[in-house]
């Protein structure tokens, strides 16, 4: 009797029936059921979410004023969040953000003028049942509205000195000049109308020793009040560039230079004076050769000029390469050779050396009356195997007949001795 009992338990226990392919076909079943049940349940629920930054629609294009269609300025786009209640498989879909619409109203702008939109939410391709707007985080927005205008303006100039601004010793900043004399600027009518000026406005923030072109910023000023002008801007982005031209200032010794001048005296040089004996010299930052020396050339002297005498040259101010500070006419330079001896000679002249045209003839066998300046005790020993004249044909053309061309006297012996004046001599040639 016990077996047997012991038999039905067996035959009824949970592991048994696990063993039969009927039950677990239909516990499984039942199982599925009953999951399917409760995500259904899950997924019809109605649960509210936000949505972020979501895009507020403005249509301006039939907006208009009196004067003009009006323009949305300042910021033009505007984003709001939206908490919306529906169903969680709909809301929760990654597309379901597309269809929320928030729309500005513009039922009430006539004019130009700031203007509080109010704001209104709907859900585009749903019905209620399925999902609703619950609240918007924004109840309206603030916009300003134009008409668009242009206006051309003159430009001034203002160049301003940042911290790590320093001109170097002996520059100067010369008048700022602009690349164009008049912007045209476009924005709201409200705020043209305001501008009273424009400026072109500049920073020097560096160490200055050459020519500056600084891009400019254009700020339009209103009188008597801070307005914003930051709906204002150049027509067509156009830029603005101030040209500031530095120059060097230094004090100059001025100085000629000699020519055809003895040995002697190239080796020991000349003793002048020059009245001013010095000058403040105004240059350009790219004439370095001029930056760099402390002396300037005003002119040339050819020794055959200077006689034995204190004798005073002038050069002209004006025919000079230099800006000067001060109001300078000329300058004076004086060479004092009154200590020496004049002697007057005849020199004979000598073709050596020299190409004459063929056929051509010398027509002048000596120069009478040459002047020789120099140490007396040396001038009047003066011998004329001492001395000869050359024909000097560099730049001269010899035409048919009689020509007079120019002489140099050579001094065979002589080192700081030189023929004052100038002498010539005749050439035929058939």
């Amino acid at each position: 009797m016990a077996d047997k009992k012991n038999a039905v338990k067996k035959k009824w226990s949970f592991s048994v029936l696990m063993e039969k392919n009927s039950f677990v076909l239909i516990l499984s079943m039942v199982l599925a059921v009953v999951f399917w049940c409760i995500v259904s349940m899950n997924q019809t629920n109605n649960v509210d979410k936000i949505f972020q930054n979501v895009s507020v629609r403005l249509n301006t294009e039939s907006l208009s004023s009196a004067n003009g269609k009006l323009k949305i300025y300042g910021t033009t786009e505007y984003y709001v969040d939206v908490t919306v209640k529906g169903k969680s498989y709909l809301i929760n879909d990654s597309k379901f953000a597309d269809h929320i619409v928030v729309t500005a109203s513009l039922s009430s702008v006539s004019a130009a003028g700031s203007y509080n939109l109010p704001l209104t939410a709907s859900i585009d391709g749903y019905s209620e049942a399925d999902a609703e707007i619950k609240s918007i985080s924004k109840t309206g927005i603030s916009v300003y509205l134009d008409e668009e205008a242009e206006k051309s303006f003159p430009l001034k100039v203002e160049v301003l000195q940042g911290e790590n601004y320093k001109l170097q010793p002996g520059f100067t900043l010369g008048e700022a000049t602009l690349s164009k004399e008049n912007v045209v600027l476009v924005g709201p009518a409200m705020e043209i109308n305001k501008i009273t000026e424009v400026k072109a406005v500049a920073t020097l923030n560096q160490t200055v020793s050459e020519n500056q072109v600084l891009q400019a910023t254009v700020v339009p000023v209103g009188a008597g009040e801070n307005y914003d002008f930051g709906n204002v801007s150049p027509k067509n982005e156009e830029s603005v560039y101030i040209n500031i031209p530095v120059t060097f200032s230094s004090e100059y010794k001025p100085v000629v230079t000699f020519t055809n001048l003895p040995k002697d005296y190239e080796e020991s040089g000349v003793e002048y004076t020059v009245y001013p004996s010095t000058v403040t010299v105004t240059a350009a930052t790219g004439d370095l050769q001029l930056i760099n020396a402390n002396e300037i050339s005003i002119g040339t002297i050819d020794f055959s000029e200077i006689d034995n005498e204190k004798k005073t040259f002038r050069f002209s101010a004006e025919d000079l390469p230099y800006t000067f500070s001060e109001e300078i006419a000329s300058f004076s330079v004086t060479v004092d050779m009154s200590s020496l001896a004049k002697r007057w000679v005849e020199v004979p002249v000598s073709t050596e050396g020299v190409k004459l045209p063929a056929g051509a003839k010398l027509l002048t066998e000596s120069v009478k009356s040459v002047q020789i300046i120099g140490e007396e005790n040396q001038v009047m020993k003066l011998e004329s195997p001492d001395l000869y004249a050359v024909p000097v044909l560099d730049g001269v053309t010899l035409k048919k007949g009689t020509n007079t061309v120019p002489v140099k006297i050579v001094l065979k012996k002589l080192t700081n001795a030189w023929a004052f004046n100038t002498y010539t001599v005749e050439i035929e040639v058939p």
